[in-house]
């Protein structure tokens, strides 16, 4: 995510000081997970709703814990760590806000092509490349993500290295989902804690 977020970052930051400032929130964007049980973390199966909860908490908890870390609420790490699961639209977590910042931005579609094109204990094979692109662009034509990000991701992973501004979003798709990916499902295990 990190390093994703230093190749979009350049080609959207033109000052040098600023990108070096901004992009050092990417590699703690998840620190939060370390107040999440690794069970859930390692789980194969369907999350229970309790489960997502605690889950989801891992980007406040990575807010407070870098808020603390700085002594500062509005430093951009703890920001980014807050908000790298909201979206542009506000349908995401833990607050719903939507988001317009794009630094934040830039961590967000990184960090949702990482989570594609990686191994994951929910799913036993990770989206090709297309399929991940393609589920990328759906996000941000349907306005979750960024549009302007999601560009320059598809640039860098093009051959020619086209300038971001002349590719285009297309919602085409023609890859599938991983065989017996759970990822978003849940559980028909009862829960009483949801």
């Amino acid at each position: 995510v990190f390093a994703l977020s230093i190749l979009i970052a350049r080609e959207l930051i033109d000052d040098r000081a600023t990108l070096l400032q901004e992009v050092m929130a990417g590699p703690i964007h998840d620190i939060g997970k370390l107040c999440v049980p690794p069970a859930i973390l390692t789980k194969k199966t369907a999350l229970t709703p309790s489960e997502i909860v605690h889950l989801r908490h891992h980007a406040l908890a990575g807010y407070v814990l870098l808020t603390y870390f700085f002594g500062e609420h509005e430093i951009l790490a703890a920001r980014v760590a807050r908000d790298h699961h909201e979206r542009k639209d506000g349908s995401g977590y833990p607050l719903g806000n939507p988001i317009d910042n794009l630094m934040i931005d830039i961590i967000m579609v990184s960090d949702i092509y990482d989570a594609l094109i990686s191994p994951r204990p929910y799913r036993p094979v990770a989206y090709d490349n297309r399929t991940a692109l393609e589920e990328i662009t759906h996000q941000a034509v349907t306005g979750g993500i960024s549009k302007t990000v999601t560009r320059v991701l598809i640039s860098l992973n093009r051959r020619a290295k086209p300038h971001y501004s002349s590719c285009t979003l297309s919602s085409e798709r023609r890859g599938l989902p991983p065989k017996d990916n759970v990822y978003g499902s849940k559980s028909e295990d009862s829960d009483d804690h949801a």
